[in-house]
Formats: C-alpha cells, sequence, structure tokens
C-alpha cells in the first residue's frame, strides 16, 4: 500500500498547484486530486485544509522575474472540504468544497479585500495497473477532474489585485494520468494532465477562449515505521496562448516552476495530519506571464476502511 504522504501528494494538487483564483493566476485550473487518493484498504475518505497563499512576485512576457514591490502584496486563505469514495474497485470518485477570503495592498495605503464561495472541483480516478505486480511496473491510473465555476472572476480594472475573484470564471475539464510506485521503504509519484476551459465573456463584450494548460508533477520520498511519510518534487506548468474574439493572442503563453513538499503523519488507522508547502521559484527563465506565490496548508484526514 502507498504511504500517506504519497497518496496527498497527487491529492493535495487541487490546492497547491492552484494557488490563487486571483488576477496573478487566474489560468491556473484544478490539479490532479480533489479530495484525498484512496489507499487499497480505503472505502472512503473525508479532509479539511487551510491554505495560506502569498504573492512574492511575477514574471513577465520576457521570463524577467520580479519581486512584489513595496508596500504591493496579495494574501489569501482558503478553507477547504473534500470526500472521496469508492465506487467500485478501481474506481474512486471525489468532490471538494472551498471557501476563500483575500486582502491585498496597493502602493497609496488602499487595502482592498474580498472572498466568497470558489469553484467546486470534482474528480474521478480508474486505476488500470495495481501496485503489487512488480516493484519495477509502477501503478497506473486514468484521472478526470472538473472545475464547475461556482467563485466569481472580478473585473481587472476595478480589482487589479484580483482579491474578489474566487474562481476561474470558466468550467475546466482535465484529463490526466498517474504513476506511482514503491522500492522498500522509498515511494515515487509521477503525474500529468492537461487542463480545457470553456470560453468566458467579459464585460466589455470580448470572448475569451483560454489556451489549454498542461501540468506535469514529479515527487518522491521516504517512509518511516513511525506513520511519518514525506514526499517531496517539482511541478511544471504551461498554458497555450488564448484567443480573444477567436484571435490568437501568442505573447500570452503562460509557465511557471515550482517546488513542493508533503509530510503526512498516520495519527491514529483512522486518522492523519497532513501538512504542504509549495513554492514558486523566483528565478528569471523558468516562467512566462505569471504570477509567483508561496504556499503553506495544513490538513486533517479520516478514513473509512473497505470492511467498516
Amino acid at each position: 500500500m502507498l504511504p500517506r504522504a504519497l497518496v496527498c501528494a497527487a491529492a493535495l494538487l487541487s490546492i497547491a498547484v492552484s494557488p490563487t483564483a486571483a488576477r496573478a493566476s487566474a489560468c491556473c485550473g484544478t490539479g490532479h486530486g480533489a479530495a484525498q487518493w484512496l489507499a487499497p484498504s480505503e472505502r472512503a475518505a473525508a479532509t479539511f485544509s487551510l491554505r495560506l497563499t502569498e504573492q512574492i512576485g511575477t514574471w513577465s512576457v520576457g521570463r524577467d522575474f520580479a519581486p512584489s514591490g513595496e508596500g504591493v502584496y496579495r494574501r489569501e486563505l482558503r478553507a477547504e472540504a473534500g470526500w472521496m469514495v469508492r465506487v467500485r474497485e478501481r474506481i474512486q470518485l471525489g468532490v471538494a468544497v472551498p471557501w476563500i477570503a483575500a486582502w491585498g495592498g496597493l502602493p497609496g495605503g488602499a487595502s482592498p479585500s474580498g472572498g466568497g464561495p470558489g469553484d467546486v472541483s470534482a474528480l474521478g480516478r480508474l486505476t488500470v495497473l495495481e501496485d503489487h505486480l512488480s516493484p519495477w511496473i509502477p501503478a497506473a491510473a486514468f484521472t478526470l477532474g472538473a472545475s464547475i465555476p461556482t467563485g466569481s472572476l472580478s473585473d481587472a480594472a476595478v480589482d487589479p489585485l484580483g482579491v474578489e475573484s474566487t474562481g476561474l470564471g470558466a468550467a475546466e475539464i482535465r484529463p490526466g494520468m498517474l504513476f506511482e510506485t514503491t522500492w522498500g521503504s522509498f515511494q515515487a509519484l509521477l503525474a500529468a494532465s492537461v487542463g480545457v476551459r470553456t470560453v468566458r465573456r467579459l464585460s466589455t463584450g470580448e470572448r475569451i477562449a483560454p489556451g489549454d494548460r498542461a501540468q506535469i508533477l514529479v515527487a518522491a520520498g521516504p517512509v518511516w515505521s513511525s506513520g511519518l511519510s514525506l514526499a517531496a518534487g517539482g511541478m511544471y506548468e504551461r498554458e497555450g496562448p488564448p484567443r480573444v474574439n477567436r484571435h490568437l493572442v501568442g505573447s500570452q503563453v503562460r509557465e511557471r516552476t515550482a517546488l513542493l513538499a508533503v509530510l503526512a503523519y498516520d495519527i491514529s488507522p483512522r486518522w492523519t495530519a497532513i501538512g504542504n508547502v509549495q513554492a514558486d521559484l523566483p528565478v528569471s527563465g523558468i516562467g512566462r506571464n505569471e504570477g509567483a506565490f508561496v504556499a503553506l496548508s495544513a490538513g486533517l484526514r479520516h478514513v473509512w476502511g473497505r470492511h467498516d
């Protein structure tokens, strides 16, 4: 059975990969997981997490990184409840419901704030290969994420920091693949997905069709007999140029690169405490046309066994 830090690494992408629904990162969409993936012995799991995010700068169209200016900041607190259930031996379905509060600062002392319900996320997983076949054959699964635009997207002209935005302003479908394995007390994971979003209409009447957004995650780490496990790795995202009124805007390609780590501790057979940190690397050349963020999250997970 895969240790819970690795199980949670892909699942936590739903909150770690998409650091905010803010203006600077409105392109980001649903990650590889909505609640927590289930281990083979688990029938269902409920999770609750809190995440605090701070913007540390931006990458320009030319890939140059610039830290946030003096007096300019954006912070977000996100609470999320999730549920995952095994509906068949190889099929899992889940949902996550977020609530977001955000506040920021602008030159001159202005301190806007906002918040409300975020986009509801749904997730499915179909296991193709189990992890017990061979140490050299990883478990494999198809994943499918969906983001329902229950949040709001504010007008950039009125809300430049995006503190009133709690969602993408569009629906998203994200098919993907997940590979995971263990070698003794060492665990490893590879996940990849592509997000496709619906067209949205701005208040000016313009129709924007966002480009497809690809995500790749690699994570690995040790497991200890005490119930503690760690998964650390890197993540890369790239979004193609959007179309505005059916015209391609080639200069708006987006990229970002980040490091992340997930620490899990089994408090009991039913309860697991989870901590996560994700940091976009503030280095020129590895991001483009994106905001850079640091996010810390903590959560609890409760599971029900297959024979409960």
